[in-house]
């Protein structure tokens, strides 16, 4: 999950890069802002998808976290990472706790 979630960033971050080259080189070179509207949008359409495919890791991540929780699996850790406080589980294993 962990690797899944870092790819996205990964590409988000240098599909944004791609896009800042693009508009840095066309004003470099003095050109209209009309050159190179077709592959700008293009990586802005990519950008705003990958977004959104991270929106859609997110929520698979919370919601395998609701399932581990619900139904008592065993957490699976994946390196050292930052997370914040967890949240008292709630629902089936809460009187289990």
């Amino acid at each position: 999950m962990f690797s899944a979630e870092d790819a996205i960033d990964r590409t988000l971050s240098e599909t944004a890069k791609l896009i800042t080259t693009m508009c840095e080189a066309r004003i470099a070179h003095r050109l209209p802002a009309i050159a190179g509207q077709r592959a700008i949008g293009g990586a802005a359409e990519a950008l705003a998808a990958l977004e959104r495919a991270r929106r859609s890791v997110l929520d698979t991540h919370e919601g395998l976290a609701f399932l581990r929780d619900e139904y008592g699996f065993e957490t699976v850790g994946a390196g050292a990472l930052h997370k914040p406080e967890a949240v008292e589980p709630t629902g089936a294993l809460e009187a289990a706790a």
